[in-house]
């Protein structure tokens, strides 16, 4: 499904537009020309439609070099080992944290055992490790063909989470994640590092920033004015409210 010219949604589950596994996040595909980039990895049972959904978007596998994991979360990270499989020129980036418990697939870190308990996972589910290559750091800049990935530290909902932005000519789009959705909900969850204060702070970081495009991890995009849905978010922190959360 292309979203913008660089732009293609290539996973996505139950909760958006269920083009592969129900229990996947959003996966987005950068195309930079010589070189593209997945951000996010799904749970790992739909890998194989992920990818070939990525050669459906005209994408060769050997040109697809960079997995961004946004955070943990096995919905967003499980089907890393699995990518990582299947394309051969991959390299895995993500925070510090976010690479220690994917290396080692520490489900509690992850909160995929509380998950399980809430019935958010099935079960059987178990999270496949997964090398991670690059550690990432706020106001990185990732080369993906002609395009550059910039990296934002935005822990609130979980530690070690990212966002993503693209500039392209005059327009700004933004990967975020868990962090912020469409209509300004959020996602505050029940887990060890779920923390209100920090979720504030991360929001800030985008006030005034002119998001055109935002691409969260779920539910609804938006191709434009996405700068209002943070701003409806952020309006909530300042006046010191929680905005509504989509879980």
């Amino acid at each position: 499904m292309r979203l913008t010219p660089e732009v293609h949604l290539v996973g996505s589950g139950a909760g958006g537009f269920h083009l592969t596994d129900a229990y996947d996040c959003h996966v987005y595909l950068v195309d930079g020309g010589s070189e593209a980039a997945l951000v996010d990895a799904g749970i790992g049972s739909a890998t194989d439609e992920i990818v070939a959904n990525v050669a459906s978007a005209g994408v060769a596998l050997d040109a697809v070099r960079l997995l961004v994991l946004t955070h943990a979360h096995p919905d967003h990270a499980g089907g890393a080992a699995r990518l990582r499989e299947r394309l051969p020129a991959l390299t895995v980036a993500a925070s510090s944290a976010v690479a220690a418990w994917v290396r080692t697939a520490d489900e509690e870190a992850m909160s995929l055992d509380a998950g399980k308990r809430a019935e958010f996972y099935p079960p059987d589910y178990g999270f496949a490790p997964c090398e991670v290559e690059r550690e990432l750091v706020e106001g990185d800049r990732l080369a993906v063909g002609s395009l550059e990935l910039e990296v934002i530290e935005t822990p609130g909902h979980s530690d070690g989470h990212l966002s993503v932005l693209l500039r392209t000519g005059n327009a700004l789009t933004l990967f975020s994640g868990d962090l912020v959705f469409f209509g300004g909900q959020v996602s505050l969850e029940a887990n060890w590092d779920c923390r209100v204060s920090e979720y504030s702070a991360s929001m800030r970081k985008f006030r005034g920033a002119g998001v055109d495009a935002l691409f969260p991890g779920h539910h609804f995009v938006t191709l434009r004015e996405g700068q209002r849905h943070i701003d409806a978010a952020n309006r909530l922190f300042d006046r010191g409210f929680v905005p509504r959360s989509v879980v």
